[in-house]
């Protein structure tokens, strides 16, 4: 089944913008030179990002001095992305999602989908693609993710998740799912893994665990036995204040147009 299971993808996390903003993690300029180097994007590509939330994603390639549409259905998120990337005039954001971005046809050069691929109906959004792309129609996913076997701290993190939140596992499997990108890529998808290492306070720690949209609500009887679980978490694990919270980049890309050949 192409579509998420997840009907509420764009609501979810009209609440934890300001603290998702705080807390995840930024994408080093090292995932622009890779793409660079393969020939993925070049001088002069326009970018759209879709799920551009808070403007982490396309900071990078901002930086590096491509031109960034974002495409966010939610306005609290997408409020967060526009104050965050003010700074950079080649940006621009407007309501859309994956399925309906509103984009004119052939008008993007490649897409970025960060920490979203896996909300998306993966048959509508394809179509949707082939409508704004032009060739050769490259197409990036991109998650920020832990790494569950790094550290004793990660194994414990992973532990508390998988014992409090439901919905995690089911989400977790569609993280980086090679069926998922096999239906989705139809002429083939390559795949790879950066390191982006951080170093967290309880502060963003705990900003971090907030951010996520599965854990469980305020009100529910486990957040509170939830929540001191992952304070003595890092209480354990913490040295001089910090913890190290091992991060990997995993990148899915391909192309979405049959033609190999870059429009002039």
């Amino acid at each position: 089944m192409s579509s998420s299971p997840f009907a509420d993808a764009t609501t979810r996390f009209s609440t934890k913008a300001e603290v998702y903003a705080l807390a995840r993690p930024r994408y080093p300029q090292a995932v622009v030179s890779f793409f660079e180097e393969r020939q993925v994007i070049v001088p002069g590509s326009l970018l759209a990002d879709l799920g551009s939330g808070t403007g982490l994603s396309a900071e990078p390639f901002l930086e590096a001095g491509y031109t960034v549409i974002g495409i966010e259905p939610n306005a609290a998120m997408r409020h967060e992305g526009d104050n965050f990337l003010k700074r950079y005039p080649q940006f621009r954001s407007v309501q859309g999602t994956s399925e309906a971005t509103t984009l004119p046809d052939r008008s993007v050069d490649v897409v970025l989908a960060a920490q979203s691929f896996h909300w998306f109906d993966l048959d509508r959004t394809r179509v949707e693609m082939q409508r704004i792309m032009r060739s050769p129609g490259y197409f990036i996913a991109m998650w920020n993710h832990r790494n569950h076997h790094a550290s004793d701290l990660q194994r414990g993190y992973e532990a508390i998740l998988r014992h409090y939140c439901p919905e995690y596992h089911q989400l977790a499997e569609l993280y980086r799912s090679p069926s998922r990108s096999a239906s989705f890529f139809i002429h083939g998808y390559q795949d790879a893994t950066l390191l982006n290492p951080q170093k967290l306070t309880w502060p963003l720690f705990e900003a971090r665990i907030l951010s996520s949209s599965y854990i469980p609500k305020p009100t529910h009887s486990d957040y509170t036995p939830f929540m001191i679980e992952m304070k003595n978490l890092f209480d354990k694990h913490a040295h001089a204040g910090e913890v190290a919270f091992d991060l990997e980049i995993w990148l899915h890309w391909g192309r979405l147009l049959k033609s190999g050949a870059r429009s002039q």
